[in-house]
């Protein structure tokens, strides 16, 4: 082969490579600046402050409590949108989507109208468990934000299952339900994971919808995108920056594990 094909063979991957290997080095570069400008000693107080802990801790419980909610209606509903066919299927499959597609800031306005009749006004009236600005806010927006994102991860794992083994399955005798949990969650596993892990991810990001419905209260409802927002419009440059390492910390984590115990998934 001439030097000429060989180069024409090879041009291209090398391209592609050289771009992406810029492109990771820039974040890199990114991350690094926020440290350059903290420098060591704000970095040591910043990530020793109780502040920035609760805040941490704030985010993390928050996100796996509306995360685990909505992988019980995720979960079903992207079986359901895989699996069933039933009238107005598309219309249905744009309701839900609708999460995804508007802006968060459009959810947390809407949940100002529903937060006022029922059920959450009977909860309020019984139960003495206000929703608004408050944590059970918080975890309100997050799970609405995150269910319609669950659904579409668990519709595409659904999805690469293919259905014989289901109809094998209900051959021998097995109920639809049996069917469900015995044969196909077993299956998605790696997709159920990997879902986990990208609603938890998208949760904790949140805080469009946060401004809006839930606003800020300090130690309460302040998880650390929407403290991000709050410290950077009172001038607290070095809590933004040292918050900022630690979501992106959270992001890079997030990814890596989805992509380690996942395994082999097919929704994303």
């Amino acid at each position: 082969m001439s030097f000429s094909m060989r180069f024409r063979d090879k041009w291209w991957p090398a391209l592609c490579i050289f771009l992406a290997i810029t492109a990771v080095s820039l974040y890199v570069l990114m991350i690094l600046g926020n440290w350059l400008y903290l420098g060591w000693s704000d970095t040591l107080y910043f990530f020793t402050n109780s502040r920035m802990w609760q805040r941490f801790w704030l985010t993390v419980w928050t996100s796996a409590v509306s995360s685990f909610f909505a992988m019980l209606v995720g979960i079903p509903t992207g079986y359901a949108l895989s699996r069933f066919k039933f009238p107005c299927h598309y219309f249905f499959s744009s309701i839900i989507d609708l999460p995804i597609v508007v802006s968060p800031a459009i959810i947390g306005a809407f949940l100002f109208g529903i937060t006022t009749r029922f059920p959450f006004d009977w909860i309020s009236d019984y139960y003495g468990i206000y929703i608004g600005r408050n944590v059970y806010g918080v975890l309100l927006v997050q799970f609405t934000v995150t269910a319609a994102f669950c659904a579409r991860l668990m519709k595409a794992s659904f999805d690469m299952i293919p259905p014989r083994f289901e109809s094998v399955s209900r051959s021998l005798g097995a109920s639809n339900f049996r069917t469900f949990f015995k044969v196909v969650l077993p299956m998605a596993k790696n997709g159920i994971i990997t879902s986990m892990i990208v609603v938890w991810a998208r949760a904790a990001a949140e805080w469009e919808g946060l401004m809006l419905f839930v606003g800020a209260t300090e130690g309460k409802t302040d998880i650390m995108p929407f403290a991000i927002y709050l410290d950077w419009n009172g001038g607290m440059m070095g809590w933004v920056t040292s918050m900022t390492i630690v979501c992106i910390l959270m992001a890079v984590t997030a990814m890596s594990a989805m992509r380690i115990i996942g395994g082999k998934s097919h929704v994303w």
